[in-house]
C-alpha cells in the first residue's frame, strides 16, 4: 500500500476542502495515527466468514514512525536550548540599540518563546502553521492555530502581507454549548471567524445543511466582534520550506517524501515479526488414514513437549517450519528503506554506536550534512520569517495597546523593526576546537587584522556571549582594571626607599 491508496481509505468530511484533507493526512502521519482507521489487525488473516484479508487491509503491528523522528531530530537542531538563537537590535542609525535588546530577551523569557516556537516548528512541520497574537482584557496572549482549518488571503503586491484569514471548521451543538453559543438544534454546525487589519469578526453558527452557503450565509456576531485597530493581521503565518507554488498558503512538508518508504518498511518489519512468531510456534501436521486415528482426535492438538502424540503404525507427525534467511534478507532490506527515506527526507543517517571516539563539532556537522542542510531552511522559515515577525508584532501592539500586560509585567511601548537574529554553531565545540579558535584570535588580534568586536564574534560559538558590545564594554573594564593596578604598583615601587632593600 503507498500513500496515495491510504489517503483514500482516510474517513475525511466531504465537505471539507482538499487542502483541508491532505493537511488533515500529513497530521496523522506526524502524530502517528495513519494506520488506526484500518479495522483488521496485521495478524488477522481471515475474517469471520474465513474470507481471506489482503495484507494492505491490516493495520501494521510495526510503527517506525520515521517521519516524526525526522521532525523532532531538525526542530531540535532548530529551537532546543543549545541551538537558541540570540535576538540583536539595532537603531535607525545602525547604532546597537542595548536597552531594547534586553528588554526583547526579557519579554523572550516571560512568555516563553522558546516552546512556543518549537511546538510551532513542529506542527508546521506539515507545511504551515499560525501564531495568533492578540490582547484580551489588556494582556498579551498567543495562540498557535492548525492551519487545516485556515485559509488566508494575501496581498496581490506582497505576497507574505495578509489582508484577512478566516477560521472554519465543523463543530456540534454540544461544542458550540460549551463555547458559550448557547442551545441549539441537534447537529454540525460551521463555525466561522475572521481576523482582518482592523478587527477580529465572529460570525453566528451555520447548519451545515444549510443551503445558504458561503457569505450569503453569514451572520455577523457583533456581541463578540472587537476591534484591535492595529493595522496588520493578528496572525503571523509561516510556510515550512519553500515549495514549488509561490503563491500557495503552504510550504513543503518536511517529511512528504519519506512517507511511501516508511509504510512499506512498515509492512515489511511487520511482515518480519509474524514469520519470526509462526517460526516460534509452527503448524502441525498429522499424516494418517482418518479410520486409524485412535478415537476422535481434537482438532486442536497441543504442541507444547510436555503433550506426547500417539499416533498408528505408518502416520507421521510434522511441523512445517521455516528458516532464517527470510528474516535476514527482510531486516537487510528494511536498513535500506531505512536509509532511502531518511535521505528522501534529508534526516539524520548517522550511527552514534558506531562513532569510537569524541568527533568535533565539524566532524559532527559533517556526518549529519543532511540534517543541517534541512535545518539551515528552516531557519529561515521559522527564525527570519517567523521568529522576527513575532517579535515586530508584540511590539506593535504594545503600541497600539496602553498599559499592555506582557507576561505579568508593563512595559510600554516598544519599538519594532531593525530586529535580527544570530545563530548558534550546529554542534558544540569540543576543548580542541575551542584551543584552535582562541589561537586563531590571538594570532589575528596580535597582527591587528581584526578588531575586538570581530574576535568576540569569532569566540562566540564558544563563549555563547549574548552580545557582542556589552562583552566588549566589559572586556575594556577589564583592560582598564588592570592598567590601574600595574600603575599603583608602579608608584609603591618609586615611592620605596632604596635603603629599605
Amino acid at each position: 500500500m503507498d500513500w496515495f491508496e491510504l489517503k483514500k481509505t482516510m474517513m475525511f468530511p466531504s465537505s471539507l476542502s482538499r487542502r483541508t484533507r491532505e493537511l488533515l493526512a500529513f497530521e496523522k502521519v506526524l502524530d502517528g495515527t495513519l494506520y488506526d482507521h484500518i479495522p483488521y489487525p496485521f495478524f488477522k488473516s481471515c475474517d469471520a466468514d474465513t474470507t481471506y484479508i489482503p495484507i494492505n487491509r491490516r493495520r501494521p503491528s510495526i510503527r517506525s514512525n520515521l517521519c516524526s523522528t525526522v521532525v523532532d531530530d531538525s526542530v531540535s537542531l532548530l529551537f532546543s536550548q543549545s541551538h537558541w538563537p540570540a535576538v540583536v537590535t539595532k537603531t535607525k542609525e545602525g547604532a546597537d540599540d542595548n536597552d531594547r535588546e534586553h528588554l526583547l530577551r526579557n519579554i523572550i523569557s516571560d512568555l516563553n518563546l522558546s516552546s512556543v516556537m518549537e511546538q510551532a516548528a513542529v506542527m508546521g512541520s506539515v507545511g504551515s502553521v499560525a501564531i495568533l497574537i492578540q490582547a484580551v482584557d489588556s494582556e498579551l496572549v498567543i495562540e498557535i492555530k492548525r492551519t487545516c482549518f485556515l485559509e488566508p488571503t494575501f496581498s496581490l503586491f506582497d505576497v507574505r502581507k495578509l489582508l484577512r484569514v478566516r477560521e472554519q471548521y465543523i463543530v456540534d451543538a454540544d461544542g458550540l454549548l460549551r463555547a458559550g453559543f448557547g442551545d441549539h438544534p441537534p447537529g454540525n454546525y460551521w463555525f466561522t471567524r475572521d481576523f482582518t487589519e482592523n478587527e477580529t469578526i465572529w460570525y453566528q453558527p451555520v447548519r451545515l445543511d444549510s443551503p445558504l452557503r458561503g457569505e450569503d450565509g453569514l451572520m455577523r456576531d457583533d456581541v463578540r466582534s472587537v476591534s484591535h485597530g492595529l493595522g496588520v493581521v493578528p496572525i503571523v503565518w509561516i510556510k515550512n520550506l519553500p515549495g514549488t507554488d509561490p503563491g500557495s498558503p503552504d510550504g513543503k512538508c518536511t517529511f512528504a517524501a519519506g512517507i511511501d518508504t516508511m509504510i512499506d518498511a512498515d509492512y515489511l518489519l511487520s511482515q518480519t515479526v509474524r514469520g519470526l512468531r509462526y517460526s516460534a510456534d509452527p503448524t502441525m501436521v498429522l499424516s494418517a488414514d482418518e479410520y486409524q486415528l485412535p478415537g476422535m482426535m481434537p482438532q486442536q492438538i497441543p504442541k507444547d513437549a510436555s503433550h506426547a502424540i500417539s499416533l498408528p503404525q505408518g502416520g507421521e507427525a510434522k511441523l512445517l517450519e521455516i528458516n532464517g534467511t527470510g528474516a535476514a534478507a527482510s531486516l537487510n532490506m528494511w536498513e535500506a528503506l531505512r536509509a532511502l527515506a531518511l535521505e528522501a527526507m534529508h534526516g539524520n543517517r548517522a550511527h552514534g554506536d558506531r562513532v569510537t571516539a569524541a568527533q568535533s563539532g565539524r566532524a559532527m556537522e559533517l556526518m549529519c550534512l543532511g540534517l543541517t542542510w534541512l535545518t539551515g531552511r528552516l531557519r529561515r522559515s521559522y527564525g527570519e520569517f517567523g521568529f522576527v515577525s513575532v517579535l515586530n508584532l508584540i511590539c506593535r501592539i504594545s503600541q497600539v495597546v496602553p498599559e499592555l500586560n506582557i507576561g505579568g509585567k508593563f512595559h510600554g511601548p516598544i519599538e519594532a523593526g531593525n530586529i535580527s537574529l544570530v545563530w548558534p554553531p550546529w554542534f558544540e565545540p569540543t576543548f580542541g576546537d575551542m584551543q584552535t579558535m582562541a589561537n586563531a584570535v590571538q594570532a589575528a588580534r596580535s597582527a591587528n587584522a581584526v578588531s575586538v568586536d570581530t574576535a568576540i564574534r569569532m569566540m562566540r560559538p564558544a563563549t555563547h556571549v549574548q552580545h557582542v558590545g556589552e562583552e566588549k564594554n566589559k572586556i575594556l573594564d577589564d583592560i582598564k582594571a588592570h592598567d590601574e593596578r600595574l600603575k599603583a604598583l608602579d608608584g609603591q615601587v618609586q615611592d620605596r626607599d632604596p635603603t629599605e632593600v
